[in-house]
């Protein structure tokens, strides 16, 4: 099990959207650490892009707090979106737990639901 790791920056191309990396292990050891930083990147008031490309293991509980990001984008009327890069821990995860969905559900209004697709 790997040590989780988040970076966190200000796109300088786009100003109102923030980028967040995980890497390493996203589980239940590490969730009061990422619901910090994704209640601080909230706050901040801006979209938001995860990158998860180089977590090398997620369980429910990571999934379960990236989809409260998502939802909680969504109710404050912005985007929230994911950056898979086809990884294959967080795809297996996800497919695993029974989340992976055809379409998002009647509050995805920006189409960015996190469990569609899952090719990248």
């Amino acid at each position: 099990m790997d040590e989780l790791t988040i970076e966190s920056w200000q796109d300088p191309v786009a100003p109102g959207v923030l980028g967040m990396k995980l890497a390493g292990s996203v589980t239940i050891a590490q969730a009061a650490g990422l619901k910090d930083e994704l209640v601080a990147a909230l706050a901040k008031g801006c979209d938001l892009r995860v990158d998860v490309s180089q977590v090398s293991e997620i369980d429910l509980t990571g999934l379960q707090l990236l989809e409260a990001g998502h939802r909680s984008w969504m109710l404050a009327g912005k985007i929230f979106c994911l950056e898979i890069g086809g990884n294959r821990a967080y795809l297996d995860t996800v497919e695993a737990a029974g989340f992976r969905r055809h379409m998002g559900c009647k509050h995805d209004t920006n189409n960015t639901c996190i469990w569609v697709g899952g090719e990248d």
